[in-house]
């Protein structure tokens, strides 16, 4: 340990890890452009007598839309920060399928502007949803906007007034909802954690136009939630008891436990144990 400290000083280290990121990054595209197939006809990308089989560089720049002298240098692993739009268009080229291209931007820590590929997946869209289903306690399927996707009957019965409601999404409903207050014990310190939260993944997406837009438009319509913003509390999901006041039922405590969706990190399945 002490020898890696004199061989990285911590002054140096960040740069270290970067030029580690961008090697793979380069590597990466570099074997899947030489592996690639030929999708246009030689008008698109001049014509030429192909001696090798994958796409030449200048072939994949000219298809993504972007510089050669740029796309090489991304290759080469030099220090080059692209943009979400241009490693999608990148993708689309060399054909990455859907483990592929989320490693490619896992690599340039970029968020994919494209809604998540696994679950456009219908296969794997439906896997989840039924393990959901089949969950006896309040279940949920959350993405990465906070907006529920998939939830059993359960969850519908302890939250008929949100998910009845106009605001589906989490944080709209926590702060612009009028009956948040009355359903949820604590609501404010509750809605302080939720924010602090959120806000890991907004880090993880902050490409994303829609995540931006999310939180501009709750900036606009709620003067809490933009106070609460600036403050900029950042948590991790806690897994800790959290109570209701149901219409019917009265108050009610859970213990929260959430997990991470290994076919797509962005979504996360929310369960309620009934906690006595």
């Amino acid at each position: 340990m002490e020898d890696s400290k004199k061989n990285y000083p911590s002054t140096k280290y960040p740069r270290i890890l970067s030029a580690v990121r961008q090697r793979a990054l380069g590597e990466f595209l570099r074997k899947h452009r030489e592996s690639a197939t030929q999708q246009t006809d030689d008008r698109q990308v001049g014509e030429r007598r192909r001696r090798t089989s994958g796409l030449r560089r200048e072939e994949v720049a000219q298809l993504a839309g972007i510089s050669s002298t740029w796309y090489a240098r991304l290759e080469q692993g030099q220090e080059v920060r692209p943009s979400g739009g241009a490693l999608g268009r990148i993708a689309e080229v060399l054909r990455l399928a859907p483990a592929e291209r989320a490693y490619l931007f896992q690599v340039a820590q970029r968020a994919d502007p494209s809604e998540p590929a696994n679950l456009a997946d219908e296969p794997v869209s439906k896997a989840i949803e039924s393990c959901v289903l089949s969950i006896s306690y309040p279940a949920c399927v959350l993405d990465r906007y906070w907006t529920p996707l998939f939830w059993n009957a359960e969850w519908a019965e302890l939250f008929p007034l949100w998910l009845k409601g106009p605001e589906k999404n989490l944080l709209r409903f926590m702060f612009l909802d009028l009956g948040v207050r009355a359903l949820v014990a604590d609501w404010e310190p509750r809605a302080r954690r939720l924010l602090a939260q959120f806000r890991v993944d907004f880090g993880k997406y902050i490409d994303d136009p829609k995540m931006l837009d999310l939180v501009s438009r709750l900036s606009e319509e709620s003067d809490l939630f933009q106070r609460i913003w600036a403050e900029q509390q950042v948590l991790f999901l806690d897994e800790k008891e959290k109570s209701y006041y149901h219409p019917e039922w009265g108050l009610r405590k859970f213990f929260q436990t959430t997990f991470l969706a290994l076919a797509d990190p962005a979504l996360k399945l929310v369960v309620l144990q009934p906690w006595d």
